[in-house]
């Protein structure tokens, strides 16, 4: 699925009364209601929120109510998950017998697609907090390391997320843009940070109904993003009958036939110290304190992949892109 896998680190052990502790030291300010860090009631919030990050030991409440954030008006949202999760993997190449449900087992496709999107949520991370502060990003053994407090400089000012192609074909430009360079300027501060993956797990994945509706075809022709609403209204009226497939035919005249937009996500349990200065300061405005240990928290990283008709019913897989990190976006819909 043109991810890189690699071996996952073991997790490391650590006090709960030192992990707490250190949490009761965070500073942060919410940057809107979803993305706030998770503070002890004794926390007190210290200066606003440099970054949009998530720090937190919790999956998104989303996530467990099963809410995989597939569209307000998908009818497949209303059918068993093991049914998307069918079509899903259909587009991935994966037969229905390995998709079909076995207690207390995870598919290998399953395991192997988690360990990708965490191994692949890890080199997007590194790259672009190098990219914002401008420093070298050590990426070795599953961990990537990053203090920028070192003035290991390894761009020039002109290096940008703007001109950064490499970051660019990783994640969606509407993630990129919730991390504002002109707010983050390494003139002013430095980051202190380490994410080390040890588990992951899929979450949801689901194939965006109407065939050919694509993100960049919908970015094309707005007028397309309501196309879900209609089958919506047609699904209410009389369920998968010929009207609703009347819809479909149109849709896909519209857009083509055979192209088809898989979108997924997994948790990524990981070790993290995550730490923002104030660099004439030298005061933690976001973030651990020094004195801290790293500790673990969860990730929900997001991707999405189009897929397209290939030779004897197969289909050919496009690359991932990671499309939101932890409800950032509120899963980045675009259908």
């Amino acid at each position: 699925m043109m991810l890189l896998y690699q071996s996952l680190r073991q997790q490391l052990g650590r006090t709960a009364s030192s992990a707490q502790l250190c949490r009761q030291k965070l500073h942060a300010r919410t940057v809107g209601s979803s993305m706030q860090v998770a503070l002890s009631s004794t926390t007190t919030s210290t200066s606003a929120q440099i970054l949009p990050w998530r720090h937190d030991p919790s999956l998104p409440e989303r996530v467990l109510q099963h809410n995989d954030y597939s569209g307000a008006f998908n009818p497949t949202a209303r059918d068993p998950p093991i049914l998307r999760k069918l079509i899903a993997a259909r587009e991935l190449n994966i037969s229905a017998w390995d998709v079909l449900p076995i207690p207390f087992y995870k598919h290998d496709w399953e395991s192997d697609l988690a360990t990708g999107f965490a191994v692949a949520f890890e080199f997007a991370v590194g790259e672009l907090l190098g990219t914002l502060f401008r420093v070298s990003v050590n990426d070795e053994n599953g961990v990537v390391t990053i203090d920028s407090s070192q003035g290991s400089s390894n761009s020039s000012p002109t290096t940008t997320i703007d001109n950064n192609e490499y970051l660019k074909n990783m994640m969606d430009k509407k993630l990129l843009a919730q991390f504002n360079q002109s707010i983050i300027n390494p003139e002013d501060y430095q980051i202190k940070f380490s994410l080390r993956p040890f588990q992951a797990e899929l979450q949801n994945i689901f194939a965006v109904p109407v065939p050919g509706l694509t993100r960049h075809i919908v970015e094309e022709k707005q007028y397309l993003k309501g196309a879900i609403y209609r089958l919506h209204n047609a699904y209410d009226e009389n369920g998968f009958d010929e009207n609703y497939f009347d819809l479909v035919t149109e849709f896909a005249k519209e857009v083509g036939y055979s192209k088809r937009t898989v979108i997924a996500e997994a948790s990524v349990k990981c070790k993290e110290f995550f730490q923002v200065k104030d660099k004439n300061t030298g005061q933690v405005i976001q973030g651990m304190e020094d004195d801290c240990e790293e500790e673990e928290v969860i990730h929900l990283a997001r991707f999405e992949v189009v897929t397209d008709e290939a030779e004897r019913g197969e289909r050919v897989i496009g690359a991932w892109k990671l499309i939101d990190v932890d409800d950032l976006l509120e899963g980045n819909v675009f259908h």
